[in-house]
């Protein structure tokens, strides 16, 4: 099963086709949609392609492939025009290779925490698992002090931090996060837990 991560789309419609050109090119299964969407949000300014209507056009073609968490800026009217749900906070895909199981926690990154050991336990994270989330635009690999790693695959619209637009990739073995444009910026294998 291999997946494509997008985050923080906020209604820019090009970088969408741009991102999910690769969703083709790398023969994907799913994709996996961490929240803020259509709207661009209080903080951003507003996309040159901003086009909310075309985004979801383009997104509800891909419905039955499609598992989507709520970000910050989606609001309760967006549902009305996916034909996919998007209401969810978080939600996990669960990997299992060699007898190790790796959970993987999916959110858009404003509601949860998993810094502290005690903090990964209230979402039944340990050291090892992996959480999925976009929110700061930032894309990259971080290890949180629970031993939990987060990674973010950036905003494909609105990049922050000095990082580049972007996605990740997503297979049984390793999650891989690329520059819009493709190129891999980093990869994280699994269940070894090792970047590279």
């Amino acid at each position: 099963m291999r997946y494509m991560v997008l985050s923080d789309i906020h209604g820019g419609s090009n970088e969408l086709e741009q991102a999910l050109s690769f969703f083709q090119s790398r023969h994907c299964d799913a994709l996996v949609l961490l929240g803020d969407l259509l709207n661009y949000g209080p903080r951003n300014l507003m996309p040159d392609d901003y086009a909310p209507p075309k985004v979801s056009e383009i997104l509800n073609r891909y419905r039955h492939q499609i598992m989507a968490v709520r970000g910050n800026c989606d609001s309760e009217v967006d549902q009305a025009i996916f034909s996919f749900p998007c209401r969810a906070s978080y939600n996990y895909i669960v990997m299992k290779n060699n007898g190790i199981l790796r959970k993987i926690f999916i959110t858009h990154g404003h509601l949860f925490d998993w810094d502290t050991p005690q903090q990964a336990d209230r979402i039944g994270l340990r050291a090892g698992d992996i959480v999925l989330s976009g929110h700061t635009h930032v894309s990259g690999i971080f290890t949180a002090q629970s031993g939990v790693i987060n990674v973010n695959p950036g905003s494909t619209t609105i990049p922050k931090g000095g990082t580049p637009r972007g996605f990740a990739i997503l297979d049984e073995e390793e999650l891989t996060l690329h520059r819009l444009e493709g190129e891999v910026l980093g990869v994280l294998r699994i269940f070894e837990g090792t970047q590279g």
